[in-house]
This record gives structure tokens, C-alpha cells and sequence, in this order.
């Protein structure tokens, strides 16, 4: 820490404020806020923190330090909010995209209040509703709502009538009191629909029709009955899934590499009106619960519709600013219907996340960039062409699989997808196993054992293979262990370069907060830059080979299960053993079949053998 910033420290104010981290260029690193700037800014200094990898990083970057005093927590919420959409700071979780967000906007102070959809609040006594991620279902449901609710949203003043009010689409046109009064009733109706009373709307609208048809009123029955109908088609997009009327956001999230995705499910008196998903930046090295705590403060500061509880997939401390914010009761739901939707949000954020990567192998520019990426940072002789995977899948040793996928210009070739079982490696040796799927890929060898490939690399009789391309860069699930293998069984005069990714230097399941890292023949292992199209691409390729691989050892996990439980059996065929699948669907439906069920299907003497072996 420089002096200067050393006595910045020390003359902070203890009052509510947002704080700015710069490097020594001048970027900004990150964008806080404090109840005490001199309490929480000094905090990040202290040798007692429990700051994230990511935070102590950044710590170790600062250079510069700016700070700015509000008058509350909540003011400084705002703020922060606002600094972090403007400047996306590298440290800091970002929504993305968050300048799509619209908001539905009644203009109360107007003579004739308008409806218009904008983007920014604004303190000018208007109300708002959202925030909508979807402009299309935004728009969509004002053209419906505008034949149940004839809104004015045309410029024109109001003596001046618009084309909509010769349709009986605008009211927003007159002079007497009458005129004010009825469109005043009818934004108010407006309100109470978008705040989610639509029940009392049904009624007053099935009143109206009833009355004037008593009255001999056709044409203002037809009206009142074409608006009805608009309600209910507006009201079948949503499904009562809770019994009491209540209003809850149910939050969904997940993670993978340096993204994640939160879930809003809009739940209004019972019913799920809207489904909002948001995808997020810098989550690398942040815990789910300070990624998602991040997300909530900054989004619901443009919630203009709260609900009354927040269903949460996993406890969070949230900060005082958050709660002056919104008066939504966070809470964990442990059984019910709740429960069951949070589980459905998790599943939605997730989803999402895939999608965003199938999207990215369709975006050729970020393909590109992604390819330039990685051939620089892995130091390529140029633009890998095809690239190729490997993962070994097994428990224990037992049903062992090897798989290789490849792509080709950054998009999956799966024709060229192969799986490889296990011959050779006894138990659970994971780099002996890669071994044997390598050799077998470059080449026809002899029989591999596991002191062969850890000692021995003459013992591979290896000769290229002429039937599959040669790959321009490969890549390995695992950690240095898994690259030192790969190098002594590849054939010398094959120059491909390896790779191998891994998470925290070892070849396991990725744990939340550790960095990704890359592992390289004689040379430092690196980190590319989070987030980036490089990482997003080498992931997406280790992720596909993890997927294939997996698919191939529950295949052969199922089929073996099948095998020992009827091959076994003494009497047993191939055909009396497909009889018995086609007839029961499984091993398990065997055992469930009733005596007499079972007894149809193999006579009386193959009945009792099957009876004392299952």
C-alpha cells in the first residue's frame, strides 16, 4: 500500500458513502458502498479479512482510491447501482444486458395520463412497473391491455382526438369533468390489473356487459364483452400454482465458469405472471451467496412492484440498503409448492445457462475471437483447425470409458465423436486409462499396463493412423499428471500441442471458487482472462467431452446391471432374455411381476429358477 492511500485510510469519514478502487492506469478495479466508508473501505486492508481469491487479488492491484458521502445507506445502494451499470467494473458482479430492461410507465401528473414503456425511472410522479427483460412480451401485453383499458399513449393533446379514440381504443380525449373522471377510472383499473387484482377487474367488466344487455345496450355489451375476452386470453399465459393469493418472486440460480444466471419467477396473487432471467458477469472466485446477494441489491432497486416474500435457494445476508429497498420477507422454502418452484427457477437459470453457450457456437465473431484467444494465450503456431478433447469416466475402475469429441472451427463435429472401452488398466487409474485411449487414437498398439505407462515409454509400439485428420491442439480433463501421460504416449514425430484444464491444479469436480487452470508442456500453467471468449470456448469443449464420456460409462453402467442380474440365471438366453425385457421393461419389473405373471411368461420350471436367483 502506497503512503498516500495509507493516509487516505486513515482520515475516511465514518458515514454511509461509495467507494471507487483504481489501478495504478487509472482503471477502475471496483465500486462498493459502506454504511462507515472508514470501517468497510479499511476492511479490505486488514490482515484479519476473509476476502474472496478474487478480492485479494484486486486488493493487491489498487493504487487509488475515491470516495463519495451520501446521505444513507439507501442513497448509497442507488448510487453504487447506478456507477456499477455505467462503468461495469472488473471486480464486481455485473448484470448483463441490464440496459434492456423496460418498464411500463403511467404519467399521473398528465391531465390524461399516458402509457409508454421506458427504460429509465424517473422522480416525476409517475408509476412504474417491472423491470420486463422481454420487449416483445412487453409490447405484446399493452396491445391487449389497451382493448380491455383504452389508455391514451399518442402525443396529441387532448381536444385534439387521435384515430385510436374514433375506435373506442383512447379515452384520453375531452374537456368536461365527465371525460376526466371515467379515464381516471379506467388508468386506476389499469393499476390494479398490472398490480395483479385481476379477479376484481373480471367481475366489474362481467357487470358491465350483464347491465347494458338488461339494457338493451349492444354495441356497449359487445364492448364490454370483446374487453373480457382480451382479459381471459392475457390471463390463460398464467397458471395458478399457489392455493393462497399471495405474492412471492421465487429466485432460481446456477453457475458455470465465469457465469452465472438467477431466475425470477413473478408469482401475483397466487399466480405466475412473468419469468425473468438474467445473466451475470465476474463470479469466478465469488461465493454463490455474495454473487447472488450482489444481484438482488442491484436489481431490486428497480423492482417497482415488490412482493410481499422472496423465496430463496439458499440463505443470505442481505444488507440493510437492500431491505430499506424493498419490504420483501426473504425466506428458504422447506416444503410445499414453493419449494417445488424454486426447484423449477434453479432448473430455468440453469437451462439458460446452456443455452448461452449453444448460442455462442452460432455467433461466428465470437467464435473467432474466442479461437485468437486461445492461440495466443496457449502461444499457437496459429488458429487451431480441429481441436480434440479427452475424458475418462468410471467409478472405481468398474465400466471404464474414454471419450473424444472434436471441433472443428470452434463448433462440435460429432461424427467425429469416439468412445473407447477400457481393455487394459485394471482398478482406477485415470492417467493409465487416458493413456491406453491415446495410444489407441494415434495408433495400433500392444497391451498397456499401468507400470508401462507411468515408466516405460518404449514399451508403446505406436505408428500413426491414417484414417483420422491430425488435431491442431488437444486438450485433457485433468491436471499435470494427465499431461506428462499424454506426452510419452504420443508419438514423437506428432507435434500436436497439449493442454491440459483443470480446476485448482487437480483432475476433479470443479468446486465452487477456484480458478480454472490451464496446464502446458515446459512452460508456467496460465489463466485466461474471466470473462472472455477464450475461456468460454475451452470450457464449452471440456464440458461437451465430460458430457459424451459420462453418457458412454451410464450406458454400459446400465447395460452391465441388466447382464449380471439375468445372464446369470441359469436357462437364460438371448431370446427368453429379451422376452422378459419387452414383456416387464426392466430387471426390477421381473422381480415386481406376480406369480402368475411371471409364471405365463417362463413355464413352471424356468418360474422357480428365476424366483430364487432375483
Amino acid at each position: 500500500m502506497s503512503p498516500a492511500l495509507k493516509r487516505q485510510l486513515q482520515v475516511l469519514p465514518a458515514k454511509p458513502g461509495v467507494y471507487t478502487f483504481s489501478d495504478e492506469k487509472g482503471e477502475i478495479l471496483y465500486v462498493g458502498k459502506a454504511t462507515s466508508l472508514k470501517s468497510r473501505v479499511g476492511s479490505y486492508f486488514s490482515k484479519k479479512s476473509s476476502l474472496s481469491q478474487a478480492k485479494r487479488i484486486m486488493v493487491s492491484k489498487i493504487a487509488k482510491l475515491d470516495t463519495i458521502v451520501t446521505s444513507s445507506e439507501l442513497e448509497a445502494l442507488m448510487l453504487e447501482t447506478t456507477r456499477i451499470k455505467q462503468l461495469h467494473p472488473p471486480y464486481n458482479i455485473v448484470m448483463r444486458d441490464d440496459k434492456n430492461f423496460l418498464h411500463i410507465k403511467i404519467a399521473l401528473a398528465e391531465q390524461f395520463p399516458s402509457v409508454t414503456t421506458v427504460r429509465r425511472l424517473s422522480k416525476d410522479g409517475s408509476r412504474y412497473y417491472g423491470p420486463y427483460m422481454s420487449a416483445g412480451a412487453v409490447y405484446e401485453t399493452l396491445k391487449l391491455l389497451k382493448k380491455v383499458f383504452p389508455y391514451k399513449n399518442c402525443t396529441n393533446s387532448p381536444e385534439k382526438p387521435c384515430f385510436e379514440f374514433h375506435l373506442h381504443r383512447c379515452l384520453g380525449h375531452g374537456t368536461n369533468e365527465a371525460s376526466k373522471a371515467r379515464y381516471r377510472e379506467v388508468i386506476q383499473q389499469l393499476m390494479r390489473f398490472l398490480g395483479g387484482q385481476t379477479k376484481e377487474i373480471e367481475k366489474q367488466l362481467q357487470s358491465q356487459m350483464t347491465k347494458a344487455s338488461a339494457a338493451k345496450q349492444f354495441e356497449r355489451a359487445a364492448l364490454a364483452r370483446d374487453r373480457l375476452r382480451a382479459i381471459h386470453k392475457i390471463m390463460e399465459r398464467q397458471h395458478a400454482i399457489l392455493l393462497s393469493r399471495e405474492n412471492v418472486d421465487v429466485i432460481g440460480y446456477a453457475a458455470e465458469g465465469g457465469l452465472a444466471a438467477t431466475n425470477r419467477l413473478i408469482i401475483r396473487n397466487g399466480k405466475m405472471i412473468d419469468k425473468q432471467v438474467v445473466l451475470l458477469q465476474h463470479v469466478l472466485d465469488e461465493t454463490p451467496e455474495n454473487v447472488l446477494a450482489s444481484f438482488l441489491e442491484q436489481f431490486y432497486t428497480q423492482v417497482t412492484d415488490p412482493p410481499a416474500r422472496l423465496a430463496l435457494p439458499f440463505p443470505l445476508k442481505l444488507s440493510k440498503a437492500f431491505h430499506n429497498v424493498t419490504s420483501a420477507e426473504p425466506f428458504i422454502p422447506q416444503r410445499g409448492r414453493v419449494k417445488k418452484l424454486l426447484a423449477v427457477s434453479n432448473l430455468n437459470a440453469q437451462e439458460f445457462l446452456r443455452q448461452q453457450k449453444a448460442s455462442f457456437e452460432r455467433d461466428d465473431t465470437r467464435l473467432l475471437k474466442g479461437l485468437r484467444e486461445l492461440t495466443k494465450a496457449l502461444d499457437l503456431p496459429e488458429i487451431p483447425h480441429r481441436i480434440e478433447a479427452y475424458d475418462i469416466a468410471n467409478v472405481q475402475g468398474e465400466h471404464a470409458v474414454g471419450g473424444m469429441v472434436v471441433f472443428v472451427d470452434g463448433r462440435p463435429e460429432k461424427k467425429a465423436y469416439r468412445r473407447f472401452t477400457i481393455k487394459t488398466v485394471q482398478g482406477s487409474n485415470d492417467p493409465a486409462m487416458l493413456a491406453e485411449v491415446l495410444q489407441r487414437r494415434f495408433g495400433h498398439a500392444e497391451a498397456i499396463s499401468s507400470t508401462a505407462v507411468s515408466h516405460k515409454q518404449d514399451t508403446f509400439n505406436v505408428r500413426p493412423t491414417a484414417a483420422w485428420p491430425t488435431a491442431d491442439l488437444l486438450i485433457l480433463d485433468g491436471g499435470a499428471g494427465q499431461l506428462s501421460v499424454a506426452r510419452k504416449v504420443i508419438p514423437k514425430d506428432v507435434t500436436v500441442p497439449i493442454v491440459a484444464l483443470a480446476k485448482g491444479g487437480h483432475a476433479r469436480e470443479p468446486q465452487q471458487g477456484e480458478r480454472e487452470k490451464i496446464f502446458r508442456p515446459d512452460a508456467p500453467t496460465i489463466r485466461l482472462q474471466n470473462p472472455s471468449d477464450g475461456l468460454f470456448l475451452i470450457e464449452r469443449i471440456r464440458d461437451e467431452a465430460h458430457r459424451f464420456t459420462i453418457a458412454g460409462y451410464r450406458g454400459k453402467h446400465r447395460k452391465a446391471s441388466i447382464q449380471s442380474a439375468l445372464d446369470t440365471i441359469p436357462g437364460i438366453g438371448p431370446v427368453m432374455k429379451k422376452k422378459l425385457l419387452q414383456t416387464f421393461g426392466s430387471v426390477a419389473g421381473v422381480r415386481r411381476a406376480t406369480d402368475e405373471e411371471l409364471r405365463q411368461a417362463v413355464g413352471p420350471a424356468l418360474f422357480k429358477v428365476i424366483r430364487e436367483k432375483l
